[in-house]
């Protein structure tokens, strides 16, 4: 009974500092995506997009340049934007977008979130762009922070 009781205690503990931290990151961050995509895109320069659950990478074509917008709709990641030059001769089939959960695994699982994606860009063959994207590092790094303040 009192391992019961504990467990009871510590998933109880464990979602109050979870909704503490996702409290937190929106607050402090509720004003930065604006300033995080400098280079302005429209929906006719989209090119390639690619979502998994409430996160999403948009590439956008411009000339000799593409624009890699990765967004999430959590508190756990702030947005990024990337750019490739390119010589204007990138196609879609040309851009890889590969999504997979922390441990690497490619494969939907109903406990196992695939937070990952990996961006991968080519060029006549030639690896030109390669970048792996943590949805959640934000997430697991305030975590973190919360144990090391109170001593875990």
């Amino acid at each position: 009974m009192k391992k019961i009781k504990l467990v009871g205690i510590l998933a109880a503990a464990v979602m109050l500092i979870f909704v503490a931290v996702t409290a937190y990151l929106h607050e402090k961050n509720a004003d930065k995506s604006e300033e995080i995509f400098v280079i302005p895109v429209n929906n006719d320069e989209l090119f390639v997009s690619s979502e998994e659950k409430y996160n999403s990478i948009k590439v956008y074509k411009q000339t000799n340049m593409l624009v890699i917008n990765a967004q999430s709709e959590t508190a756990f990641f702030d947005g990024a934007q990337f750019t490739v030059e390119t010589d204007g001769k990138i196609t879609p089939e040309d851009i890889e977008i590969t999504w997979m959960t922390i441990g690497g695994n490619t494969e939907q699982a109903e406990d196992n979130d695939r937070i990952i994606a990996e961006i991968k860009i080519y060029d006549n063959d030639e690896l030109i762009f390669d970048k792996k994207i943590n949805f959640a590092k934000k997430g697991f790094d305030a975590i973190e922070d919360v144990l090391e303040r109170n001593g875990m």
